[in-house]
């Protein structure tokens, strides 16, 4: 089982690792030609309206409705492919409907989601315009998630990881080449060329499968397993809005700049993009190849595998993300100078988002978690109760935003945001347990202790070396990343991780494969 796992979580894993490379030069470049300035601004608020939706409607819906009851019919195509006709039938319908409304009521969700632009007529109305252009990105990228559901639900899930690349490729294709014939509009213009691609790339792999697109509205609604994915589906839509208006706090915060600074905004954006490096790469790929098994023990009554696939799961969470958190924080000027720290990204940019990544990277943890954890009870089909601690946890996060951020500016609203993050963690655990019973942790615990303690000695060194070093900025960086590795690995190596002997055994079995595919070349000469 778990070889099974680990193989289709690596091959999610590299292709993120290509998408997440390919937006981390996307990123280098915005900050290079946008820094935090006004055209930044209105186009984050801009794209983050649709992606409310987009998440609620598309990838929101794949990830706790579509898959699991999708992956009930994976033993027979024929059934599956109807199932997925019906569904992207009904799609269809749903995001035209709100791709309409969007475009027709920009105005009003821009007052709503950054109250504080009204006092800057150029930014305001830049930001409804930019609006209305991504809404129809809305209707791409939805009718795109919903195909790779399909994908995942084949387990295939190479192509869905890669999809996401598309945006990054546009975005790195239209601000170098293009940027100067579109000026302030290439960032939109970039967005609905890559939302017609992610269309067009998983449905050649998955016309490949033998899937052929047939629209059918009517038979739609008759469908017993869309019938079942609606029920579902109708707590989720409000985790969904629950989920984006938590990440509303630190956008709506952010537009009151006389409190929290100017370009509080955009180094929101900036944290959060190196945020989300490890919680796509890690917190998504494992969740994601998760749930199809979590779905299928569960349909099976196999309550002991679900259990122990989940700790395993649980287990490559720690061993991945607690390393990066440490470092994140021991040493966020620097990951951000490094990174971003060129053309319009100024030296008051770079203070700005260091805090603010500083902040949210107390919460990475506690975010990857509460990824695994939700997409369990999605397995379980309860998709009512993560709404529930959702709501909670938003309440959390509105308070504890609105306090910090007067004593550490945005930065508070960054904390606010992990420790809110904490709290939704833990209360999915408890409501988790009620539901399943105990779970055997095995050595989670002492392994936990281990990483933790390792990591916060690979934090102070990087810290040292940082502070001490006088080589070039990319040399530091380069010095103390490659140390930290060799650290880790060796003193995870002795302290005998499961993570790095899964790895050794990989490294050695690729080897294996090489040398015996060479000797066959060489025999068949």
């Amino acid at each position: 089982m778990f070889k099974r796992v680990i193989k289709n979580t690596s091959i999610l894993s590299i292709g993120t690792l290509v998408s997440r490379f390919l937006g981390l030069i996307r990123d280098v470049l915005v900050a290079k030609f946008f820094g935090t300035s006004v055209v930044l601004e209105a186009f984050i608020v801009a794209f983050r309206l649709p992606n409310l939706f987009r998440s609620i409607f598309a990838e929101g819906f794949v990830d706790s409705v579509a898959t699991p009851v999708l992956a009930e019919h994976q033993k027979n195509k024929d059934r599956l492919f109807e199932i997925s006709n019906h569904l992207l039938s009904l799609f269809v319908i749903i995001l035209f409907i709100f791709t309409f409304l969007g475009i027709i009521f920009a105005k009003f969700l821009v007052l709503f989601i950054a109250p504080g632009f009204i006092s800057d007529a150029n930014k305001f109305n830049l930001c409804v315009s930019f609006t209305r252009i991504t809404f129809l990105y809305l209707f791409l990228i939805g009718f795109s998630v919903n195909i790779i559901a399909i994908l995942y639900s084949l387990k295939k899930f190479f192509i869905p990881a890669i999809t996401p690349a598309f945006l990054n490729i546009s975005f790195i294709v239209g601000i170098l080449f293009f940027s100067r014939f579109f000026k302030n509009y290439i960032l939109v213009i970039c967005v609905l060329s890559a939302g017609i691609l992610q269309i067009i790339f998983p449905l050649i792999f998955l016309k490949r499968e033998g899937f052929l697109l047939r629209f059918s509205f009517r038979d739609s609604f008759k469908d017993n397993a869309i019938i079942k994915m609606v029920k579902l589906f109708l707590p989720r839509i409000w985790g969904s809005i629950i989920y984006h208006l938590s990440v509303f706090v630190d956008t709506i915060f952010s537009s009151f700049t006389y409190i929290v600074g100017e370009g509080a905004l955009g180094a929101v954006y900036y944290a959060n993009r190196l945020i989300q490096f490890p919680f796509a790469l890690i917190a998504l790929s494992v969740s994601r190849v998760a749930i199809v098994d979590l779905s299928s023990y569960h349909s099976q009554g196999n309550l002991s595998d679900f259990k122990k696939l989940f700790v395993f799961s649980f287990q490559n969470i720690i061993f991945f993300v607690v390393p990066i958190s440490v470092i994140f924080i021991f040493i966020p000027e620097g990951i951000v100078d490094v990174i971003f720290r060129r053309g319009e990204f100024s030296l008051s940019s770079l203070e700005i988002t260091s805090s603010v990544l500083f902040f949210y990277s107390f919460g990475l943890f506690f975010f990857c978690g509460i990824k695994l954890l939700v997409n369990a009870f999605y397995s379980l089909k309860d998709t009512s109760l993560p709404a529930k601690t959702a709501t909670a946890s938003l309440i959390v996060n509105v308070t504890l935003s609105a306090i910090l951020m007067y004593p550490l500016k945005i930065g508070g609203v960054a904390l606010g945001s992990s420790l809110a993050a904490a709290f939704n963690f833990f209360l999915l655990y408890y409501y988790l347990i009620k539901k399943i019973g105990k779970i055997d942790w095995q050595d989670t615990k002492l392994q936990f202790i281990k990483v933790f303690l390792l990591s916060l000695s690979v934090g102070i060194i990087s810290r040292f070396l940082w502070s001490t070093l006088s080589y070039h900025k990319y040399v530091k960086m380069l010095i103390i990343l490659t140390s930290d590795v060799v650290i880790f690995s060796a003193a995870g190596f002795i302290l005998g991780f499961k993570q790095i002997n899964y790895i050794k055994k990989w490294f050695l079995r690729s080897e294996k494969w090489e040398v015996g595919s060479q000797n066959q070349k060489i025999n068949g000469r």
